[in-house]
């Protein structure tokens, strides 16, 4: 990932591409290192666009600008402070989740209430977007307070803090349109421990069935053999490990590092290579090549994160609500199976159900083009307080389904075609919501209906930013703005 390192107010043309390499553009890149070198490139930019680049982890062009990007990775400090008797992070925007997690475990006896598969996102980016765990809410619930820079009612810079009301709750979740963040307050909780067992299940209401004994469990359904595989995961106090929970937590790091993480992902690639029948086969693998009903416990940390930033990929991830789970997984596969050519129809109420929504017609021509080589990952989200996070203001926890490729670039067309139908189908079925840094093939006019804080924000938006300067093409697709 190329970053913006020119300093301070000088700026420099550069080519930018993000981590997917699905993203790719020229932008004059600053790297202030003040808040004074925020706002003088703000006053200097006031009619121009500027998006601020956090570690280009995300696959839609969110971060994209085609005049100016901010990379602030100067503003990168983590200190403790006490407010209303809670214990806050405070956290410079640029600043990446794994130093904010060091410094807190070093100083601290707190860490951050929830953590993302991957900790090398920077704060404000995973903030902005929603990042989020298993079975908790997004970061973005937990922000207490924002500070940004935006431009005031004269159309100058100033300098902000958000620290309640309905400015709060559109900071949380703003995408970069509610001024360039400089530091976040996040909530913190006592360090806590997390004990996994990984098993295999025939069917979803297996998996389902233990959840409210493994609040925080991630699972898979795996393509071409349907069954699943649940991380089933439940927090414990921290507490000392014995002589032997040590060495059991330190060789499943190992075990996950080598053979999950850098492994299987070697054989993924090689099964792209040789084929579709190659990538079925390694799929219909997935089970045997994990260790299952074997308890282990560690530090949070090291449980719910993987190294799944190793090979270059890229994803989708859509929300639906938890009494229509069932449902969208029978869609899911039956639009799996059609996509891969290995039946030509869907079942009898799936027909009927996606003729009246006019999809069936699009799916039945799609037969035989797109062979899924992923597993899909599900994920429990709680309701969030914010306005247009996945999870805003719902009345149940949603789960979210990532549909993931492996292929290069260049050759992601098929893949395309198949989120592009899932996500339509997702949204007028089931009311689904698409992640908002992750591949985003819909537009405003297919996902407003689904955010009833979208009006608000919007409003808000405009308010910190009258000109529109931190507002890209990505906003106007797909909030209206």
């Amino acid at each position: 990932m190329a970053a913006p390192e020119a300093d301070g107010q000088q700026g420099e043309q550069r080519t930018l591409i993000n981590f997917g390499g699905n993203q790719t553009w020229a932008a004059r890149c600053y790297r202030p290192r003040t808040e004074a070198d925020v706002l003088e490139i703000l006053a200097r930019h006031r009619s121009g666009q500027v998006r601020v680049l956090g570690a280009g982890h995300s696959w839609s062009d969110v971060a994209v600008s085609s005049d100016v990007t901010l990379g602030m990775s100067a503003f990168a400090d983590v200190t403790t402070i006490t407010k209303d008797g809670e214990t806050l992070a405070r956290v410079g925007a640029g600043c990446r989740l794994q130093h904010v997690l060091d410094r807190l475990h070093a100083t601290t006896d707190r860490t951050l209430p929830t953590i993302g598969a991957i900790t090398r996102q920077t704060v404000a980016g995973a903030v902005a977007t929603g990042t989020h765990g298993s079975g908790r809410e997004s970061l973005s619930h937990f922000v207490a307070g924002v500070r940004v820079a935006v431009y005031d009612a004269s159309g100058a810079p100033a300098i902000v803090e958000y620290e309640s009301g309905d400015d709060l709750l559109a900071a949380r979740c703003a995408l970069g349109c509610m001024g360039v963040v400089l530091s976040l307050d996040l909530r913190t909780v006592p360090k806590y421990q997390v004990e996994e067992t990984t098993r295999r299940h025939d069917t979803l209401d297996q998996v389902l069935a233990r959840i409210p004994d493994h609040p925080l469990t991630q699972f898979i359904l795996v393509p071409y053999r349907w069954d699943y595989v649940a991380w089933e995961r439940r927090p414990h106090e921290q507490r000392a490990l014995a002589s032997g929970e040590r060495l059991k937590a330190q060789a499943f790091r190992l075990s996950n590092t080598v053979n999950v993480d850098v492994v299987f992902h070697l054989f993924l690639k090689t099964s792209l290579l040789l084929g579709p029948t190659a990538v079925k086969t390694l799929l219909k693998l997935v089970p045997h090549l994990l260790i299952t009903n074997v308890a282990r416990r560690d530090a949070a940390e090291h449980v719910l994160t993987l190294g799944h930033h190793y090979f270059r990929h890229e994803e989708m991830e859509l929300f639906v609500p938890e009494s229509r789970l069932r449902e969208a997984v029978e869609v899911l596969r039956c639009a799996t199976e059609i996509f891969a050519g290995d039946t030509a129809e869907a079942s009898e109420a799936v027909a009927t159900t996606l003729t009246l929504h006019n999809l069936y017609g699009e799916l039945i021509r799609h037969t035989g083009t797109y062979v899924q080589q992923y597993p899909f990952f599900f994920r429990r989200v709680l309701p969030e307080d914010t306005l247009i996070s996945m999870a805003s203001g719902t009345a149940e926890p949603m789960y979210s389904i990532s549909v993931f490729t492996y292929l290069a670039p260049s050759a992601r067309a098929p893949y395309y075609a198949f989120c592009l139908w899932l996500a339509r189908c997702m949204v007028r079925l089931f009311g689904a919501r698409l992640h908002w840094g992750k591949h985003f093939p819909l537009g405003e006019a297919d996902i407003a209906s689904a955010y009833p804080g979208l009006a608000k924000f919007k409003e808000l938006s405009r308010r910190a930013d009258p000109n529109g300067v931190f507002r890209n093409a990505y906003t106007r697709r797909v909030l209206g703005l």
